[in-house]
C-alpha cells in the first residue's frame, strides 16, 4: 500500500467519514480533511449501496471477510475506474465501520465497468460456482441474499432432492431452471434459479453461472390460489373440486390394489329450517362443529370432504357391511350431541347414504350419484338413519326423472283437469261445498291421480305454476255453479311449497280476481303439519287469508301435533276429520267426540272424510257432526257431474237410504 492510493473509513452509522489520508480528500473533491469529514454522504448513497454497505458490515463483523468491487469515481469530474476492496474496521467506540481501499483500473474497458456496475446494482442474484460447486463470484445482490461470500452451492438448497437434480442438469451440459425454496439470510424464500455451464474466465475451468431471483410472494399467492380452489373456507376441508381431482387416482390404486373402498355421504337433516330460523351464521357454525366431530372420528387412512351445502364425502377401505354399520352408527350418534352454537343449543340429526366400490360402480361420477341415491334414500326412510346404495333406486330415480319431463309438458299442454267431490250436510244431505282434486289426463296412461305426481310438482317447483292453474280453474268454475244456481264455496288443497312463500296470499288473490269469483267463495285446505311450520309464519299466514276473505279448512286433522287447545288461536273455519278415524269409528269413536265437541265449542264447522258405508253416516249423524264427504255420496267426478248431483232427487236418493227413526231427528242448533 502506497499514500498516493486513496483509503478512508467511514462510519456507516452517520454516512460521515471519521479518517481519510490526503489521496482521498483529493478524490472526493475537499480543500482540507476537516471538509470532508463534516460532509454527510447520505445523499450520494443510494438504497441499493447502503444496504451492500450495511451487509459487507455484518459480514466482516462476523468472519472477518474482505469485499471487492468495481466503481467509477470522479476525481476532478472525469470518471475513473477503480477497484475497491472493503473490509470492516473497529472505530473508537468500539462500533464497526468500513475500511476503504481504491486502486485505479484504468485497464477497464467501457464495456467491462458497465458490466460491473449492472452487477452490482442490478436485484437479481448473480454467482459463479467450480463444478463441484464452491464458490468463485457472488455479485452484491447475492451476497447480501444469503449473507456467506464463501457458502458452498448445496447449502443454498433446502432441500436435498432439489439441489441432486439441479446439478445433474447442468453436469448434462443443459440450461436448468427451477423454482424451490432456498435458505437464505432472510429465513427461507422461493427462489427461481436459472444455471448453466460456462468458463471461469481466469482459469478457463468449467464452471456453472446461475442467475436468481426472489419468487416468493408469487409462490405464496400461487398456493393461496391452490388452496381456494381445493379447500372449503368454512370448514377447512377439501373441496369438491379437490375430490374431482384426486379421488379418482384414489379409486385407481384400490382398483390396482384388490381394495373395497365405501364412500359414504353425509347430509344433515332439516339443515334449510335451521339457516331461516336461526341464520345463516348458526347455520355455519354448526357446519364447523360438524365437521370437526367427523374428523375427529376419522381414522388415518380415511378421507373426507365437504362436496356442499350440508353434505359431507368419507372414503375409507373395509373388510365388511358390519364394519360399517358401526361405523354409521358411531357417526350419526356423534353428530347428535349436543353443542352450543352462539345462545342456541343444537342437537343436529343425519342420514348417510353408502356406495361400495367396486359393487356400485368404478368411477368417481357414477359413486357420488349412487351415493346420492341412497342418501335420499335414507331421508325418505325418517331420516336419522343410513342406507346402502341398491339398484332399484336408479330405477326409481330414472322413472322419477322420466316423471317430470311428463309433468314439464302436461303443465305446457294442460293435461290437468279438476274433479269435484261433494261436501254433504250430514242431516239435510244437501250439498253445501266441494272439493277441488286435480287429476292428470295422461295421453297415454289415461287418468293419473295426485298421489302419483304432487312430491315431483313440489320438487321440480311446478307445484306453483299449477297451483296458479287451480286457483284459476276452481274460480271460473265456481261462477259456472253460481250461474247455474248453486253458489257454493269450492276448497282448493294448498302445497306447503305454495304457502311457504311470502308473495303466496297477492299471488292467489291476484288469480282469482281474473276469474271475477270472490275470496269468500273459495275455501283454502292445509293440512294439520302446515300449522306447525318451521321456516314460516303459520298464523300471520292464515290471518291474511281470512282478512282477504277466504274461509280456511284444516285437512286430515287428527294425524299431526296439534294441540287441540290451541287451534281456536287460528282462523280456522272447519276441521277435517282424518278418514282413518271414520274407517275405525267404533274404536276411535271417543277421539271423533272429542274433535266434535271442540268443533262445537269454538264455533266452526266438523266435517268427517272418507265416508263409505251408511252405518258411519248414522253414527256422525247421531252425535251431531255438521258435514261430511266420501264414496257413500259420490266419489270426485267432472263439473258437469256435480252439477246433476245437485238437484233434489239426488239428495231425496239419499235420504231414503237413512233409518226412518235417524232421518226424523232434530238438528242441534
Amino acid at each position: 500500500m502506497t499514500l498516493s492510493i486513496p483509503l478512508w473509513v467511514m462510519d456507516l452509522d452517520h454516512s460521515r467519514l471519521v479518517w481519510a489520508n490526503d489521496s482521498a480528500r483529493k478524490l472526493w473533491q475537499a480543500e482540507t480533511l476537516e471538509e470532508l469529514y463534516s460532509r454527510n454522504f447520505e445523499a450520494e448513497i443510494s438504497n441499493t449501496v447502503a444496504s451492500r454497505l450495511e451487509h459487507y458490515r455484518a459480514a466482516s463483523h462476523d468472519t472477518g471477510q474482505c469485499f471487492k468491487e468495481l466503481w467509477t469515481l470522479y476525481p476532478d469530474g472525469k470518471p475513473c475506474a477503480y477497484q475497491v476492496q472493503i473490509s470492516g474496521h473497529t472505530l473508537p467506540d468500539g462500533r464497526t465501520g468500513l475500511r476503504f481501499e481504491a486502486n485505479p483500473d484504468s485497464n477497464r474497458l467501457p464495456e467491462q465497468i458497465r458490466s460491473a456496475e449492472a452487477l452490482n446494482h442490478i436485484p437479481i442474484c448473480i454467482s459463479l460456482y467450480d463444478m463441484d460447486g464452491e464458490p468463485l463470484y457472488k455479485n452484491p445482490a447475492a451476497l447480501e441474499t444469503y449473507g456467506d461470500a464463501m457458502l458452498a452451492l448445496r447449502g443454498r438448497f433446502i432441500k436435498r432432492s432439489d439441489y441432486d437434480k439441479f446439478v445433474r442438469g447442468i453436469r448434462k451440459g443443459r440450461s436448468v431452471t427451477k423454482i424451490c425454496e432456498v435458505q437464505t439470510s432472510k429465513g427461507k424464500r422461493w427462489h427461481e434459479i436459472t444455471g448453466r455451464r460456462c468458463f471461469d474466465g481466469p482459469t478457463g475451468q468449467a464452471a456453472c453461472i446461475l442467475t436468481e431471483s426472489d419468487v416468493t410472494e408469487l409462490k405464496e399467492k400461487e398456493n393461496r390460489v391452490r388452496y381456494l380452489a381445493h379447500y372449503d373456507m368454512l370448514t377447512g376441508l377439501h373441496n369438491r373440486n379437490y375430490v374431482n381431482s384426486h379421488y379418482p387416482e384414489m379409486i385407481e390404486l384400490a382398483f390396482r390394489g384388490n381394495e373395497r373402498l365405501v364412500f359414504m355421504v353425509v347430509g344433515l337433516d332439516h339443515f334449510k329450517s335451521i339457516n331461516e330460523t336461526l341464520g345463516h351464521p348458526t347455520g355455519d357454525a354448526l357446519l364447523k362443529h360438524v365437521a370437526s366431530l367427523l374428523q375427529l372420528s376419522l381414522e388415518e387412512d380415511e378421507h373426507i370432504a365437504r362436496l356442499g351445502g350440508d353434505e359431507f364425502v368419507i372414503v375409507r377401505s373395509f373388510r365388511s357391511t358390519a364394519e360399517l354399520d358401526v361405523c354409521c352408527q358411531s357417526l350419526l350418534a356423534a353428530i347428535n350431541s349436543e353443542c352450543c352454537v352462539g345462545d342456541h343449543i343444537l342437537s343436529a340429526n343425519a342420514s348417510i347414504g353408502l356406495v361400495l366400490f367396486p359393487e356400485h360402480g368404478s368411477d368417481l361420477p357414477t359413486l357420488l350419484r349412487h351415493c346420492d341415491l341412497a342418501l335420499h334414500d335414507a331421508k325418505d326412510s325418517g331420516r336419522n338413519t343410513y342406507r346402502f346404495y341398491r339398484p332399484a333406486l336408479q330405477q326409481a330415480a330414472l322413472a322419477k326423472r322420466s316423471l317430470e319431463k311428463d309433468l314439464a309438458r302436461a303443465v305446457e299442454n294442460g293435461e290437468f283437469v279438476l274433479y269435484y267431490q261433494p261436501r254433504v250436510d250430514c242431516q239435510s244431505q244437501k250439498v253445501v261445498s266441494a272439493e277441488a282434486l286435480m287429476r292428470w289426463q295422461h295421453p297415454e296412461r289415461g287418468l293419473v291421480f295426485p298421489g302419483e305426481f304432487i312430491g315431483v310438482l313440489e320438487d321440480t317447483g311446478l307445484i306453483h305454476k299449477v297451483g296458479d292453474w287451480i286457483v284459476d280453474r276452481a274460480g271460473r268454475d265456481q261462477r259456472t255453479l253460481s250461474r247455474n244456481g248453486y253458489n257454493i264455496p269450492i276448497s282448493i288443497n294448498i302445497s306447503p311449497r305454495q304457502f311457504e312463500r311470502s308473495d303466496f296470499v297477492n299471488r292467489l288473490k291476484a288469480g282469482l280476481a281474473k276469474t271475477q269469483c270472490p275470496a269468500d267463495c273459495i275455501e283454502i285446505e292445509i293440512t294439520e303439519s302446515m300449522l306447525m311450520g318451521e321456516t314460516f309464519d303459520a298464523k300471520s299466514v292464515l290471518m291474511d287469508l281470512c282478512r282477504a276473505g277466504f274461509s280456511i279448512a284444516v285437512d286430515d286433522f287428527g294425524t299431526g301435533y296439534s294441540n287441540l287447545a290451541y287451534i281456536q288461536e287460528y282462523p280456522i273455519t272447519s276441521l277435517k276429520v282424518d278418514r282413518s278415524f271414520v274407517n275405525m269409528i267404533e274404536e276411535q269413536s271417543s277421539v271423533i267426540n272429542l274433535i266434535l265437541s271442540l268443533c262445537r265449542l269454538i264455533g266452526i264447522s266438523a266435517v268427517a272424510e272418507g265416508v263409505e258405508t251408511i252405518d258411519q253416516l248414522a253414527w256422525l249423524r247421531m252425535n251431531h257432526c255438521d258435514q261430511y264427504q266420501g264414496f257413500l255420496y259420490s266419489r270426485p267426478v267432472p263439473l258437469e257431474k256435480l252439477l246433476g248431483m245437485m238437484t233434489s232427487s239426488h239428495q231425496h236418493m239419499m235420504k231414503s237410504r237413512l233409518p226412518a227413526t235417524l232421518d226424523a231427528e232434530v238438528i242441534w242448533a
